[in-house]
């Protein structure tokens, strides 16, 4: 019976890949809408499995490696195929057949990266790591590029149009792709200090974080505000990756 806290963990653990497995058969069929949700209840998956396995003392080192395992498919597969498959169905990218090439191109690249971080992580017990991220984390990556995928398709709707043939987006997708696979793919092979989200000494600071992450957790479910989500994203990369070239490993 003691062995059965494991399944909870885990369970959080499996039900990500498989949100993931779901996102690349989305983004296959063209419904980049649910694909991208996908990959971002994945994120919130990933918390609560890291919380539930330190809440019921159940981490393990095959739950160590499970979860790299989901996180190669949910954070990396799974974006990359919504960004590739979103590039190919831009009229532009029918119309001039090397725009799929370069496509295909970022997305192996941002797979290819995403592995090298997991297994390096894996692998690495860097100074601080307790405190500190060495590059952009898999998971922020992934809600990130989900969050902007969305937010694009929340102004296009307003716009009167839907994603990828809105005027102004057309032809240009590749080039969001693009630049988005290539900056985060650069970011989490970065040697950039990341503080991570735990208390901090400051009320009004702990305050924000515990007040966004609840947010977080209400707004993804309803599928609602992923500009609100898209920001809180960015701010955490901007912010963090600032206070992290300030204060390094420190608090």
């Amino acid at each position: 019976m003691r062995h059965l806290k494991y399944l909870v963990p885990n369970g959080f653990t499996a039900l990500s890949m498989l949100f993931g497995f779901a996102s690349i058969l989305s983004s296959a069929g063209g419904d980049f809408h649910m694909a991208a949700w996908m990959i971002t209840w994945g994120v919130l998956l990933d918390k609560l499995d890291g919380s539930a396995a330190r809440l019921l003392n159940a981490s393990s080192e095959f739950g160590v490696q499970f979860d790299s395992f989901a996180d190669f498919v949910i954070f990396g597969l799974a974006p990359a195929s919504l960004f590739y498959f979103w590039v190919a169905a831009d009229p532009q990218a029918a119309k001039w057949g090397s725009l799929s090439a370069y496509g295909l191109i970022g997305a192996g690249l941002y797979v290819v990266t995403t592995s090298c971080r997991l297994a390096r992580f894996n692998i690495s017990d860097p100074p601080g790591g307790d405190k500190v991220f060495y590059g952009l984390p898999t998971t922020l990556s992934g809600a990130t590029l989900s969050t902007a995928y969305l937010t694009l398709e929340v102004y296009a709707q307003r716009n009167g149009g839907t994603l990828p043939n809105l005027p102004y987006l057309t032809g240009a997708s590749l080039t969001y792709a693009l630049i988005c696979m290539i900056v985060m793919s650069a970011l989490m092979v970065s040697p950039f200090i990341l503080p991570k989200l735990k208390p901090r000494k400051s009320l009004p600071v702990n305050i924000f974080q515990f007040g966004n992450v609840i947010a977080a957790y209400i707004l993804a479910p309803m599928m609602l505000y992923p500009q609100y989500l898209l920001t809180l994203c960015l701010l955490y990369i901007f912010v963090g990756f600032a206070n992290g070239a300030i204060k390094g490993i420190g608090e």
